[in-house]
């Protein structure tokens, strides 16, 4: 069988954290591979509005950081429907002198930041607390602020946190960078004063998330898709959604050396039940490929997809739908019959 080898862009999650702690660094950052998505432009775009020295030389960022001392901005800052990019400006403005609006589409508008804002009134204290059922970008914000704050921070989880592997995420950036996070069980997130970040190089993996598309493919097909510049051992949550896959019945071969992961679909998918809160943002992917699978498959943790750029599980559902596929939704979950689906 012919093995189809691609290559994906860089992880924006990736991207947007390391230009946000390259800003905010003691000198200056190279990012290698970053990612060109909108929401990482919009980011770049506004970093630069505030005053953040950054240029493009050989398909790489040089990021000159500023340690946290901003200038003087007042005046807007664009964003539009950039979900990450409006988390984690939100707490980067706090550092900045003047009155700084920041600028949201409609639907960013009545997507839940409350919880975020009140933390940051209270960052000066060295101690905050965050509901962690809402969104895990809040928490992610706010560690990435903390080690140019006088006091360091130490974050309070109010009961269970969502989407653990973006925090995991964050924080194994912010090692990258010098900085050292204590991690008590979800629960509470310590970074002490007085640690800088560093400048680094940093070349971004491969979108796990752009890759799911290319592995459902083969999954869904019964061919054979291999993806390089993915890191097997990757600290994105999504890099799972193999796991899934072979759980369905498809063969996964990853080699950690060279970078790759490659996926070789069955005759014949299987249906399977599986919790994805640690990663929400493939079970659009899962249940479109569910769809293909012979059975009933049930995805469940999905409570942060009801308040995405828009309601996700409304949206899988009104989708299968077209191809004729029969889904249930909750709050939290969608179960999809699978069968032949059609145009």
């Amino acid at each position: 069988m012919r093995t189809i080898k691609i290559t994906v862009p860089g992880s924006k999650s990736l991207t947007n954290r390391a230009l946000i702690l390259a800003s905010l660094a003691d000198g200056i950052s190279v990012i290698k591979s970053a990612s060109k998505s909108d929401d990482s432009l919009v980011l770049i775009k506004a970093l630069k509005k505030l005053g953040v020295v950054m240029t493009e030389e050989d398909h790489n960022l040089k990021v000159v950081g500023n340690n946290g001392k901003f200038k003087l901005f007042n005046g807007q800052i664009f964003v539009g429907n950039a979900g990450t990019a409006t988390r984690f400006l939100t707490s980067l403005v706090a550092l900045v002198p003047g009155r700084v609006t920041i600028v949201k589409s409609k639907r960013m508008k009545v997507r839940p930041i409350k919880e975020l804002t009140d933390a940051l009134k209270k960052i000066k204290t060295g101690k905050v607390s965050v509901k962690g059922d809402i969104s895990s970008q809040f928490v992610s914000s706010l560690l990435m602020i903390a080690p140019v704050l006088e006091k360091g921070l130490v974050i309070k989880i109010i009961g269970q946190l969502v989407s653990r592997s973006y925090i995991d995420m964050t924080i194994d950036l912010l090692n990258k960078f010098g900085v050292k996070v204590i991690n008590r069980q979800y629960e509470e997130f310590i970074i002490k004063k007085n640690q800088k970040l560093k400048p680094v190089v940093y070349e971004v993996e491969g979108d796990a998330s752009g890759a799911s598309y290319f592995w459902a493919i083969a999954a869904i097909t019964g061919g054979k898709i291999r993806v390089k510049d993915i890191n097997p051992l990757s600290s994105q949550g999504d890099i799972k959604f193999v796991d899934i896959l072979q759980k369905m019945g498809c063969l996964v071969n990853k080699n950690v050396k060279e970078s790759w992961i490659e996926i070789q679909g069955p005759k014949l998918l299987k249906a399977v039940e599986v919790n994805m809160s640690l990663m929400p943002d493939t079970a659009q992917t899962l249940a479109v490929t569910a769809a293909f699978a012979k059975g009933k498959t049930k995805i469940i943790g999905l409570s942060t997809l009801k308040i995405k750029e828009t309601d996700r599980l409304q949206a899988l559902k009104n989708e299968l739908k077209k191809m004729k596929i029969k889904s249930k939704i909750t709050d939290s979950s969608i179960t999809i019959v699978g069968g032949s689906p059609q145009k």
